[in-house]
């Protein structure tokens, strides 16, 4: 095993300087297209922070393996390494665009497919979030952990799946639930490893939650998540996370409504 708080350094590096361009970029004209939908659209500063963030790794650990969100070249990670770097360089980007704080880096390091240190930078908010497998998981260098429940009339969800079918149809939840959207999937869980939401549920990509998945653990949360398509580490996946006063209530009600939403199943990730 490399040494961890070496990777750490590393990888605080890197973001820091995805961070500061992406600051840069809130003053800046965006060139924007469109990826697979309408309300999925990449800038320029989502390639360039990825750039930033690949030559500070490559340069550190030339060996090891990178999958990145942006450009397909890099998302194929052909390194025979038994490590792996998974980044999102910039999650919310409709947020950016619309200039809203509430946008992050993400990056993991994985040791055979298992995440081993994860970081997540929220570079408006100045908030830097790591952890290491059976390490804790701290923000600004000081401890946190998840505020549990186990009333879900109490709890706080956060980025839980649409309300409406494919077909249009209203997907009632059950009433009295309070939710909080943030726009960004690494904001919402976040903000359940330090205490301020209770549950997440997400339909994302892998490079949205390597990372937060570490941080939940460590901070005392549950998670379960599955691919889509077993084996495709490009493609979608189904996350559930959550306080475990709530966690086997929560997962069966997000279940049942993205079942609904997709007419699909899915056999979860512990």
């Amino acid at each position: 095993m490399i040494d961890l708080s070496h990777a750490c350094t590393v990888a605080m590096e890197a973001a820091q300087s995805a961070g500061q361009r992406i600051q840069q970029g809130y003053g800046e004209e965006l060139h924007i297209q469109v990826k697979s939908a309408p309300v999925d659209r990449v800038t320029h500063i989502d390639t360039e922070a990825q750039a930033a963030i690949m030559d500070i790794i490559r340069a550190a650990y030339p060996d090891h393996a990178i999958l990145g969100e942006e450009g397909e070249q890099e998302r194929r990670s052909s390194s025979q390494s038994a490590y792996r770097w998974v980044i999102d360089p910039l999650d919310g980007t409709s947020n950016f665009i619309q200039r809203l704080p509430h946008v992050g880096v993400s990056i993991a390091l994985q040791y055979q497919e298992q995440t081993v240190f994860g970081l997540l930078f929220f570079p408006v908010l100045q908030q830097m979030y790591t952890a290491t497998h059976g390490g804790g998981v701290f923000c600004n260098g000081v401890p946190i952990q998840i505020h549990d429940c186990t009333d879900m009339a109490q709890a706080f969800i956060a980025e839980i799946f649409s309300d409406r079918d494919a077909s249009g149809r209203q997907v009632t939840y059950p009433p009295g639930l309070a939710f909080r959207k943030y726009g960004s999937a690494i904001t919402s869980c976040a903000y359940l490893a330090a205490g301020h939401v209770h549950a997440v549920a997400l339909h994302c990509h892998l490079w949205d939650i390597a990372a937060a998945e570490l941080l939940i653990r460590e901070a005392g949360g549950r998670v379960e998540w599955s691919c889509d398509v077993p084996g495709d580490e490009r493609g979608a996946l189904t996350f559930f996370a959550a306080v475990p006063g709530i966690f086997a209530e929560f997962r069966e009600m997000a279940a049942a409504q993205y079942a609904a939403l997709s007419g699909g199943g899915e056999e979860a990730k512990a």
